[in-house]
């Protein structure tokens, strides 16, 4: 198998917020490109002071100097490292981007997407993705109230769910970002000015919203799944390979893939997260 290195899977045209600056800096920047969280640095400089994201802006609505929001212990991994390395670090804290830095200073960043997308998709594994499935899935009905769906994601901590009919069949799947599009926030925008993506952006982050709105901020239309739910199913079996589920998952922009069986039946769920333990063996 060919050795990747982190500079061959991560993005090199990284946007960023500066210190001094203000919360509305980064509001701005996080609106512009759709993203979730972007690196802070130092004025004039491109020596990394740490991360901004939706959760700290929204967790601290009464600070407004940036230096005081941003999140200075971050994780981050040199561009010659080998891409196992950036993977190890991902499954072991749970980040989902991490910056690259050469000498201190910002000259990328490396998101598990960018791993799935531009190192596992084009190594030819052909272990079955589904040895790396997780069995015990959340689903939910498609008749359930679209509230009761963010609860019940929330508290098993996933941000997208697969959506099943009363006979137990996969109809479609619902995530953060079909919620957030629908729903409006009690702080004066709505939430679906923080999804999306910036069209022309050739680097990859996680594009996707999450919802770090409290829920006596957000309003849930009182309406079922069904109604929101996302009909276009990408999904593999349990013979499809590792390298082949990431290709799926890159180009249909997913973060997941539902794992059926011969006759249809959900047996669970790969997430790009699970196919970096392939990496390892």
């Amino acid at each position: 198998m060919k050795k990747m290195k982190v500079k061959d899977a991560m993005t090199r045209e990284v946007k960023w917020v500066e210190v001094p600056g203000s919360r509305v800096d980064a509001m701005d920047l996080l609106r512009k490109l759709g993203v979730s969280a972007v690196p802070v640095v130092k004025k004039g400089t491109e020596e990394l002071v740490g991360m901004i994201s939706l959760r700290r802006l929204f967790e601290n609505p009464d600070e407004d100097q940036l230096a005081m929001l941003v999140e200075r212990d971050v994780p981050t991994v040199g561009p010659d490292e080998d891409v196992k390395v950036a993977a190890d670090i991902f499954l072991k804290s749970r980040a989902r981007r991490l910056a690259v830095l050469r000498d201190g200073k910002l000259v990328g960043m490396v998101t598990v997407r960018d791993t799935v997308y531009r190192a596992i998709a084009e190594m030819n594994f052909e272990k079955p993705a589904a040895d790396y499935m997780r069995p015990h899935v959340i689903a939910v009905w498609e008749g359930t109230p679209l509230k009761a769906t963010l609860q019940l994601m929330e508290l098993a901590g996933f941000h997208a769910v697969p959506v099943i009919n009363e006979n137990g069949n996969l109809v479609g799947t619902i995530g953060d970002e079909d919620i957030i599009k629908v729903s409006d926030v009690e702080v004066g925008s709505k939430m679906s000015q923080m999804s999306g993506r910036s069209e022309g952006d050739s680097w990859t982050w996680d594009s996707e919203s999450r919802i770090y709105i409290t829920k006596s901020q957000i309003k849930v239309p009182p309406k079922p799944v069904k109604d929101f739910m996302k009909k276009e199913l990408v999904t593999i079996t349990k013979k499809t390979g590792v390298s082949k589920a990431a290709q799926l998952m890159k180009q249909h922009k997913v973060e997941e893939t539902p794992v059926l069986s011969l006759d249809e039946k959900l047996l669970g769920i790969v997430r790009d997260t699970d196919l970096l333990r392939s990496l390892f063996e």
